[in-house]
């Protein structure tokens, strides 16, 4: 399979955690009060305005994620879009994943992050960016710079590549008929059930 056909599936992930300054925080709950809407919702819509902003053109004709990405590659590189999602209830509001967590210590937060798929981060000549050229050092880096522009308390930099759809399997249990993916496969067969085909 050519990464072209992969491009749509792979993707950057930068996952924002809580503001961090004063002034930045009372700005978000004068949003808050002033829109009638939670915390959360004004901060996302505060990263939304400032990513979008972001997104417009400088005088070079590039974008700012466009000049990170291509600094940070070392190579040409044109970012065209970004969408907001949100990870809800996976952080703590310091950036610790709840699961890791005792249930006391778990201060349920919804981190706002920044989607880049790879077919929106592009070449010079228009092609995908294989997004594992992000790796481990590379978004480090971008961790560091969205810190420091974006004044959030932490930053997680994410990549997800080489997603297939999995055919299902048709596996009986004891008593019925169950649809299973291949990935549950494995988990099934190690929790000791009885599986007959």
């Amino acid at each position: 399979m050519s990464y072209q056909n992969q491009s749509d599936k792979d993707h950057l992930d930068i996952i924002l955690g809580p503001p961090g300054p004063e002034n930045l925080i009372d700005s978000i709950h004068n949003y808050a009060s002033t829109h009638d809407v939670t915390i959360d919702k004004a901060w996302s819509a505060c990263i939304k305005n400032t990513a979008d902003n972001l997104m417009k053109p400088t005088e070079g004709g590039f974008n700012s994620f466009s000049n990170m990405f291509s600094d940070v590659l070392e190579e040409e590189a044109h970012v065209n879009d970004y969408f907001l999602s949100h990870y809800y209830r996976c952080f703590s509001t310091n950036g610790q994943f709840l699961r890791k967590l005792n249930k006391e210590d778990r201060h349920e937060y919804t981190a706002p992050a920044l989607n880049f798929q790879s077919k929106n981060i592009v070449d010079g000549d228009g092609n995908p960016i294989d997004i594992r050229k992000f790796d481990t050092l590379k978004r480090k880096i971008i961790q560091n710079l969205i810190l420091y522009l974006l004044e959030v308390n932490w930053v997680h930099v994410t990549i997800s590549y080489g997603y297939q759809k999995v055919e299902r399997h048709k596996l009986k249990f004891n008593k019925g008929l169950v649809h299973l993916t291949n990935w549950a496969f494995v988990p099934i067969v190690a929790l000791g059930f009885s599986l007959k085909h």
